[in-house]
């Protein structure tokens, strides 16, 4: 009994119950006994205050005496069906002739009750009817979501409710060559299980089970992989969809994309290869599971260092390019530096556009069709890596003799630095030990940083070479270089926003930098 009665107040929510009874002593003892088991109740004394009060609070559960003044029970009942035929309605009434038990089904009573009734009775018959109402909400809710799921009558289409199935389509129990949601529960009582472990994908872990992950991350798409009543491996995409105003209420659909062969690319040996990097089949796919999903890919972009990242849209895609509709502040970037990357959580690797067909500034959209995966992304950069300003000097000393060159830093981090040289040192090759000394302004005051550094790439342009050098520096100028990158990145946050007069605001800039002439680290 303790058990159904917090069950009741547990799934009761914001439901509220009226009981009618023209006795007042008798009224006043149930009302307490409906007090400790509901939330919300209400009383009347006979059936047409029974009908007002209903009128007036819409209650979910009608508890009623027939034989009452004014208006009887049978008559007030007909007239709140005819108003609203969902409510529960409960008869207690000391006539249990079949005459009135005939009417009472033809009114469409959910439980007569003879008196005086049984507490335990009574109490039964309300959480009878709790549970009903629950179980019809569920499938309402149920029903108005699923239409806005995309091609739904495809796709695996199921409700959760505290980690269970409640509800689901016919196409999960085709999957599963079960005949009912029972049975499909009853066979996979370990839903942790239900999706299998594959590198980037969803699955449970001892730190999150799958479910909990997808529900707290609404419209964000998910690779699973799940194994077919033939016992064949499936590629399905899961995106989760939020139940408005149901707490622990979620709809999840799973899209079975098997076919297109997109699983072998979350291999890491194959996603790296020069093939599937310039695999442009494979990117417009991805591209369109996206679309048709409707879901947001993130654009990133660099300004001296700063990555710049904003939402877009895929608004139009050929199988040979594709359209994006994104903010002005990333068009006017893309505009100046002519590449762009492309993250999505559905993609193994970041896209990367070496190459931009079209921009329109008007309708905000721009038009890519040279894409492939990039080995590296500034999506995974560990360290800030930035452009410092005009005003620095770095003296660049090779087997203790100093280069008598010029020599411009490019970007620096607080583990690298890349330099612009017009000559290269008699001898300097990669993997060769060599001391920098760096010159920056910090705070209007004068920083400088001198290491010993190893050379870990020389690249060479038309009348330069950039010479990439990493470094460990001591806790002192650890420091100075933390405190230096954070003063820079705000100075250029600052005046990447004054770039133009009417330029929007930045939807999000991150604390990750990079150049477009990439290198990882």
């Amino acid at each position: 009994m303790k058990q159904i009665i917090e069950d009741i107040k547990q799934f009761s929510g914001n439901m509220s119950l009226l009981y009618v009874e023209d006795n007042a002593g008798l009224r006043e003892n149930v009302e307490k006994l409906l007090s400790r088991v509901f939330n919300n109740v209400i009383t009347a004394e006979d059936g047409e205050d029974g009908y007002n009060a209903f009128v007036k609070f819409k209650p979910n559960i009608l508890i009623t005496d027939l034989n009452m003044p004014k208006m009887n029970g049978s008559d007030m009942i007909k007239k709140i069906k005819a108003k609203e035929p969902e409510c529960k309605i409960i008869i207690l009434s000391a006539y249990d002739e079949k005459e009135h038990l005939h009417n009472a089904i033809n009114l469409g009573v959910f439980r007569y009750l003879s008196k005086p009734a049984k507490v335990p009775e009574l109490v039964q018959a309300i959480y009878d009817s709790v549970i009903d109402i629950h179980k019809e909400e569920n499938r309402r809710l149920f029903l108005s979501q699923i239409q806005t799921i995309f091609n739904y009558q495809n796709n695996i289409v199921v409700m959760m409710y505290e980690g269970k199935f409640i509800l689901s389509n016919k196409r999960l129990l085709e999957f599963f060559n079960v005949d009912d949601l029972e049975s499909f529960v009853k066979e996979n009582s370990d839903i942790d299980g239900l999706l299998l472990e594959h590198k980037d994908f969803l699955y449970t872990t001892t730190e999150s089970k799958w479910y909990e992950t997808a529900a707290a991350n609404s419209g964000k798409l998910f690779h699973t992989k799940i194994k077919n009543y033939k016992g064949e491996m499936r590629h399905l995409i899961l995106k989760s969809r939020d139940v408005p105003e149901k707490n622990g209420h979620c709809i999840l659909s799973f899209d079975d994309v098997t076919e297109l062969n997109l699983m072998t690319l979350f291999d890491s040996d194959t996603t790296n290869s020069d093939a599937t990097r310039q695999d442009k089949e494979a990117i417009i796919t991805f591209m369109k599971i996206i679309k048709d999903n409707s879901a947001e890919v993130k654009i990133h972009n660099f300004y001296k260092g700063l990555t710049i990242v904003n939402s877009a849209v895929i608004s139009e895609i050929t199988n040979d390019e594709v359209t994006l509709k994104t903010s002005y502040p990333q068009l006017k970037i893309i505009k100046l530096s002519e590449v762009m990357t492309v993250s999505s959580e559905i993609f193994p690797k970041s896209v990367f556009c070496k190459s931009i067909k079209s921009i329109d500034l008007d309708n905000q959209t721009i038009v890519i069709n040279q894409m492939s995966f990039a080995p590296r992304s500034a999506v995974d950069r560990k360290f800030i890596r930035l452009e410092p300003e005009e005003k620095h000097g770095c003296t660049l000393f090779y087997k203790e003799i100093k280069f008598a060159g010029d020599v411009k830093i490019i970007d620096i981090s607080e583990v690298s630095v890349k330099l612009e040289i017009y000559a290269l040192p008699p001898g300097m090759r990669e993997n060769d030990i060599v001391k920098i000394s760096i010159n920056l302004t910090l705070h209007s005051r004068l920083i400088s940083i001198v290491t010993d550094a190893t050379i870990y790439r020389i690249d060479e342009n038309l009348h330069s070479y950039y010479v990439i050098m990493l470094f460990t520096l001591d806790i002192n100028n650890t420091h100075v270089i933390k405190e230096y990158l954070a003063s820079r990145q705000m100075a250029l946050i600052r005046e990447f926003k004054k770039m133009d007069s009417v330029m929007a605001p930045v939807s999000e800039v991150k604390k990750v930098g990079t150049t477009c002439n990439m290198y990882h680290i």
